[in-house]
């Protein structure tokens, strides 16, 4: 048909789609953690972390220093190793720190990782919402061809006008328009969906399976409520980081204190006569003048409360955003389903009084294509509504730090 010339160019444009892969929302959220560039730098660097921990609880290296005094007569050789002492569990305390930074970056990468696994469901959700949209208008114009299709018979055979043909196929070509550009849409949700995947992912032939209600608004006690700051990722590394600079601190403050170094090893002396082999043992003491680790201790004391501070601010947010999530989501579903309840049945019912009514001559052909076009607008309207309601609950699960981890 002339008016099927935007999907004709679609195609052409695009070309075959690929080999098809339907995804569940929780097999693409697995597929993406195991996949996804991103989430693979993430790991990798609390392990670059993990190793810089391990260098800061090494003991100090050993020196070892060659010496040989020659005056002629007498010469003397020193071998000599030098040894710094950990005393006052100064180590103790930086490996403390370092354990801290590891767990706090490894709780922010856990974070990092929701928020990437609530934007690729929103990314599903987008599709999810594109396929419905694809299919209503599919059927929507199949129902306008049916009409069509009759008003061209009954034209040819003298018992219609030419008026009512030309009206229906002028809203055919709205409703064909209308489904490219959601064909469009659902390519475009293809391609942000196989971002999240492999390298290579062929966006053409995914599918994303499931319906846009089947996913119910997870229920928040009271008392679960009021433990949501605690359970958010965020939260807890900025805690671990309070930890680490009190660590930090109590390390800075043993700076305060001397340390010391020993020094062994072995002499060779020869004064006018055969060498003598004996042994040098010593010790230095640091004498803590003039660094006695104030500007650390500070700088620790001062980040341990400004995390402090955050902390409570991002429980208050949190708490904000839990109450206003949750709120949207029960809203938006209950939304979803009154108007579903309400408004889609009576929208379809609206299309058969319609086509009785042309059919016995009292309705024209305007009345029978708008009761088509607000049956098709209010399956659209629902499928929106429902994808609201199914992004207000992604929304609440990620302000409650709640994921579809396999």
């Amino acid at each position: 048909m002339a008016r099927r010339w935007l999907l004709a160019g679609l195609c052409a444009a695009f070309g075959a789609p690929g080999a098809a892969q339907s995804l569940t929302e929780a097999e693409a959220v697995a597929k993406m953690r195991a996949e996804y560039p991103q989430v693979i730098a993430l790991r990798l660097g609390v392990r670059e972390l993990e190793a810089d921990a391990r260098e800061r609880t090494l003991p100090a290296n050993p020196a070892v220093a060659y010496t040989r005094e020659d005056a002629g007569a007498a010469v003397d050789d020193f071998l000599l190793v030098s040894q710094q002492m950990p005393l006052w569990g100064r180590r103790r305390l930086m490996g403390e720190a370092a354990r801290h930074a590891v767990s706090a970056r490894a709780a922010d990468v856990d974070a990092r990782l929701l928020a990437v696994e609530a934007e690729l469901r929103h990314v599903f959700t987008d599709l999810l919402l594109a396929q419905d949209r694809v299919r209503s208008l599919e059927a929507g114009l199949d129902r306008l061809d049916e009409l069509i299709a009759v008003l061209r018979t009954r034209e040819e055979q003298g018992e219609g006008s030419r008026f009512d043909r030309l009206r229906a196929e002028r809203e055919g070509a709205e409703v064909d328009a209308d489904l490219a550009l959601a064909r469009i849409d659902r390519r475009r949700a293809q391609a942000r969906l196989a971002a999240f995947l492999a390298e290579g992912t062929d966006p053409d032939g995914l599918t994303a399976a499931g319906g846009l209600d089947d996913y119910a608004v997870p229920p928040i006690p009271a008392p679960a409520a009021a433990q949501l700051p605690k359970g958010r990722q965020e939260y807890r590394a900025l805690g671990l980081e309070a930890q680490r600079w009190g660590a930090e601190e109590r390390a800075a403050r043993r700076l305060r204190l001397p340390t010391a170094q020993v020094t062994g090893g072995m002499k060779r002396s020869r004064v006018l006569g055969p060498m003598d082999t004996g042994f040098v043992l010593g010790a230095s003491v640091s004498l803590p003048l003039f660094n006695r680790g104030q500007a650390q201790a500070a700088r620790a004391a001062a980040a341990r409360a400004r995390l402090e501070a955050e902390r409570r601010t991002l429980a208050a947010r949190i708490a904000a955003e839990v109450h206003a999530a949750s709120a949207a989501a029960v809203g938006a579903r209950a939304l979803a389903d009154r108007y579903r309840a309400d408004s889609v049945s009576r929208a379809d019912e609206l299309v058969a009084i319609a086509t009785a009514a042309y059919e016995e001559g009292e309705f024209g052909i305007l009345e029978l294509l708008d009761a088509h076009r607000v049956s098709l607008s209010a399956n659209l309207r629902s499928l929106d509504l429902s994808a609201a309601a199914r992004r207000g609950a992604v929304a609440l699960d990620r302000a409650a730090g709640r994921g579809m981890t396999p």
